[in-house]
């Protein structure tokens, strides 16, 4: 192979565009899967008459998840009781979280073919395939994604000193918190 072919097949464009390849072939036969479990729950919560507003400041006596609330809502406004919608953006999730956790091994290892695997082990892994096959996960995958970009977007502001990281990474760590407390 010529260097800059390979270059270009093992540049971290191509590596995420293989995480991707690698999640659809994984988790495409989930999309169509029916409801289970506490997707039920969430359904329930979301038909009950509540504002938007009270999402953000009463819990109801159980958890604070305002931001996983608000998604249930507009997707249940949009595709109703469509599973295979809200199971796509669980699975676009999924590969999102994959993408960042190889962008963050490789700013830490600084070595994609050790970077690119362990995204693609956290891909596989069966006890994160829990995260599509339950659509009531979805708090777990949106705090992911972003508890990933905030710190990502941190060490940007680590390395560059440029306020508009930091505000970034200030803003996507909030956005954690909304989704599920295990953004704390």
């Amino acid at each position: 192979l010529s260097y800059e072919f390979k270059k270009i097949i093992t540049s971290p464009y191509a590596i995420i565009a293989y995480i991707f390849i690698a999640s659809v072939v994984v988790f495409s036969p989930m999309v169509d899967n029916f409801f289970v479990g506490d997707d039920f729950t969430w359904f329930r919560w979301i038909s009950e008459d509540s504002s938007i507003a009270h999402y953000f400041t009463q819990a109801d006596g159980f958890f604070y998840r305002p931001g996983t609330k608000v998604y249930f809502l507009l997707m249940h406004k949009l595709f109703w009781l469509n599973q295979t919608a809200y199971h796509v953006v669980s699975l676009l999730l999924h590969f999102t979280v994959a993408a960042l956790l190889f962008l963050l091994a490789k700013r830490v290892v600084k070595d994609s073919l050790f970077s690119a695997l362990a995204s693609f082990l956290f891909l596989v892994l069966s006890g994160y395939s829990e995260a599509v096959f339950w659509i009531s996960s979805t708090g777990f995958l949106f705090t992911s994604v972003f508890a990933l970009s905030s710190l990502l977007f941190f060490i940007l502001w680590e390395e560059k000193r440029e306020d508009v990281y930091f505000i970034f990474s200030l803003s996507f760590f909030i956005l954690s918190l909304l989704f599920h407390e295990l953004g704390v």
